[in-house]
């Protein structure tokens, strides 16, 4: 077959412009503005010389041979069917052709222009956006579309050969095609627990019975009409097999294995996870990009925090409140949105949240934030009969649980409770902005789909930032109950997934409250207003707080824009080309109504980098979550009792053990919260991270994605600077711990 071009397809514009960037590139290579080595360094500072990446192992180990024969629409999508069926929450990868050169429609030869009408009909045929099924959400109505399962995975383009030549993506150090580099073992913490605690399973008393149980399930799975599929949720193997019961011993909640700190991170301050200063660090150094702290200008009615108390807390002894108030020294984090979800109809765990305030403060010749105050719920006990009564028999109303303000100089135990309820909110919450990103997002790779081709520019742009979204949210929310796979693509109704089927057997909240809070707070979010980080030498709220790592670390924003920037004036020459683009403005009109804040339509090229910034911004920064969860000892998924602590309280440390999850549910949590860890280690398809091959379809791009990645290196190395000289680290902002896309 010849492989001339005709003439007709020489004088196709697309054509032209891809000899002209190839004509461009190879000047610079003449002219020793670029080398033509493959040892050229196009590495990022210190990460040493640029050598094209050894993706031939895990090419061999990963995808077998090119899929020619299309039986299946999972095979249509996947170009190389990749091996592995372990228990694992992974994306593996795949090898998929490079993509065309980008033309704008209104540039392109009418062949071109035909083509991509061609490929959208069938778009708009495959792919729809569905808000029946599930009340408040938009979610995918077909879940198996060819291009849902297309993104699902990182895909490489292009051959391996073709890579090796022409392909310039920096891998910054780390194979992202690595079979089993994203793969987390859900059950490998629970073998390590069981041999670090042999005795404790021996002797428990209802370890046959748990045995006999965990049999029984598998069983039962086994000889249904359905051999192929698991129809229970992953942590009931986890409830079965570990006691359910409680110890005298604190460190049968350290769930971490021992002999894997690389891979089993522990909190930086796990050591010292008692210490009152973690509380105040968990406001400034959030576990999820959304803190609640909020400045204190005026006393609350329903937390009465007096001058008295705040000078209990040793830095404020000759304090005065109002006066700290009236130099924005007083924070208060309050979880009353989460009040009337806590006291909804609980599932039989003995698992309770509760809506807890706490107040923080700045010391007046400054330092660091402290912890004056907290109060578990959002009211307390009024005249002495409510208190008696409360006190004495917890008589209340169960729609307006009680409680009282305890301070650091409360009894020692009875603190550690109001801590530990206080951190059991703190945690949900965080799962929850955590989730809910997945869910206000999910319209947008939808609608990039439908109205998006292969030939546009902001395919390969947008493509690894919404990779897996679909499939994920799926997975994790919205699929029936069991393990997902491609031949069961069933719809549940948001209580059953991977992740929101777990928090109705071990926690307080009932699956369906979980999905309600979600959703509820997936449309709290403005694409505009939470996509836009804070400012902090014009914002004032927070000036009082010298450190305040989530703000002060995140400087993700302007490199984005720049990057953007860069690659939409390689194809859009003025404002005309953004007007006359009627790809992306069907793009923006079918997000309109189902993304808040989202533009409906763009009118310049400023508009144009501004939307596509916050689209990677809001899947990497806004999207990245610590895996606090994991830390049962600080912030198990509930308290469990009824009964919390009282101003006038003396509890023991039985007491506050007893408040911790039964160890089943504790492990089974640990064990769900390792899908949340954003990445197995540093840079592994990180923000700045694209598949080997993205952009070798236009090789001008590399000159700005190079620019790109090293500005977030820096950056990178700034923050670990900065984390040195602190107490604690913190990582959240490190762009090499944000994913490029909700993949996790």
């Amino acid at each position: 077959m010849s492989t001339e071009l005709t003439a007709e397809q020489a004088a196709m514009p697309e054509v032209i412009a891809f000899q002209e960037a190839v004509a461009s590139f190879d000047a610079k290579i003449a002219n020793d503005q670029i080398s033509s080595s493959t040892q050229e360094s196009f590495a990022v500072p210190y990460i040493g010389e640029y050598t094209p990446p050894d993706w031939s192992y895990s090419e061999q180990a990963g995808c077998t041979a090119e899929v020619e024969n299309v039986d299946e629409i999972a095979d249509l999508a996947a170009g190389y069917p990749c091996e592995g069926l372990a228990i694992t929450i992974g994306t593996s990868f795949t090898q998929r052709d490079q993509y065309p050169f980008p033309t704008l429609y209104h540039n392109a030869s009418s062949q071109v222009q035909s083509e991509r009408d061609q490929e959208l009909i069938q778009a708009r045929i495959d792919n729809w956006f569905d808000g029946v099924r599930i009340p408040g959400a938009w979610v995918h109505g077909n879940v198996s579309s060819p291009d849902v399962l297309k993104n699902t995975v990182w895909t490489l383009r292009g051959t391996a050969e073709a890579r090796a030549t022409t392909a310039r993506e920096n891998h910054m150090g780390v194979n992202d095609a690595d079979v089993g580099e994203d793969a987390t073992d859900v059950f490998e913490a629970l073998v390590h627990y069981f041999n670090k605690n042999i005795l404790l399973f021996i002797f428990n008393p209802t370890i046959l019975a748990k045995i006999t149980d965990l049999i029984e399930l598998f069983v039962s799975n086994a000889f249904d009409d359905d051999l192929f599929r698991l129809k229970f949720q992953f942590i009931d193997p986890i409830l079965l097999a570990v006691p359910e019961t409680r110890t005298s011993n604190i460190e049968h909640w350290n769930f971490y294995p021992d002999n894997l700190p690389g891979k089993y991170p522990k909190q930086p301050f796990d050591a010292e996870f008692r210490d009152d200063d973690v509380m105040s660090w968990l406001q400034v150094a959030h576990a999820s990009p959304f803190s609640r702290l909020k400045p204190y200008t005026s006393h609350q009615s329903n937390f009465k925090v007096t001058n008295s108390i705040f000078r209990k807390t040793d830095a404020f002894s000759s304090d005065n409140l109002d006066t700290a108030m009236a130099e924005g020294r007083v924070f208060v984090c309050d979880f009353k949105e989460y009040h009337d979800a806590n006291v909804k109809p609980r599932p039989n765990t003995g698992a309770v949240f509760y809506a807890g305030i706490a107040m923080f403060a700045v010391p007046k010749n400054g330092g660091d934030l402290k912890t004056i105050a907290m109060q578990s719920t959002q009211h307390t006990p009024s005249g002495w009969f409510q208190r008696t009564a409360w006190r004495n028999l917890n008589i209340q109303d169960s729609n307006k649980p009680f409680s009282e303000i305890l301070t650091p100089k409360s009894n020692y135990w009875a603190w550690q409770q109001t801590k530990l309820a206080f951190m059991s909110m703190y945690a949900i919450s965080n799962v929850i902005d955590h989730l809910s990103t997945h869910v206000f997002l999910y319209p947008v790779p939808i609608s990039l789909y439908r109205n998006i081709p292969d030939h546009h520019p902001i395919t390969a742009l947008l493509e690894p930032h919404l990779m897996s979204l679909v499939a994920n949210n799926h997975a994790g929310i919205f699929s029936e109950v069991g393990f997902p796979d491609i031949l069961h693509q069933g719809y549940g109704d948001g209580t059953t997934g991977l992740l929101s089927g777990l928090p109705g057997k071990v926690s307080g909240w009932t699956g369906k409250t979980f999905i309600d809070e979600t959703i509820r707070r997936a449309n709290w979010y403005d694409f505009t207003a939470q996509g836009t980080p804070l400012d902090r030498n014009t914002d004032t709220d927070f000036s009082a707080i010298s450190d305040f790592p989530l703000h002060d670390d995140s400087g993700t924003f302007p490199i984005i824009q720049e990057w953007v920037g860069n690659y939409i004036d390689l194809y859009y020459h003025s404002d005309t080309d953004v007007v006359m683009d009627h790809e992306v403005q069907n793009f923006c009109s079918d997000l309109e109504d189902k993304v808040t804040g989202f533009p409906a339509s763009l009118g310049s090229k400023i508009e144009l980098v501004d939307m596509l910034s916050r689209i990677i911004y809001w899947s990497s920064n806004n999207h990245a979550f610590e895996a606090l969860l994991s830390n049962q000892q600080l912030a198990p998924f509930g308290y469990f009792s009824t009964w919390l602590p009282r101003a006038n309280s003396n509890r023991s440390e039985q007491d506050y053990l007893n408040c911790l999850p039964p160890l089943n549910y504790g492990m089974a949590s640990f064990c769900g919260g390792r899908i949340f860890v954003d990445l197995p280690h540093d840079w592994h398809r990180s923000l700045g991270k694209y598949p080997h091959g993205q952009f070798m379809h236009d090789p001008r791009v590399y000159a700005h994605l190079d620019n790109f990645q090293n500005q977030l290196f820096q950056l990178d190395e700034q923050l670990k600077v900065t984390n040195a000289n602190r107490r604690w680290e913190y990582n959240l902002m490190r762009p090499a711990t944000m994913t490029c896309s909700p993949w996790n």
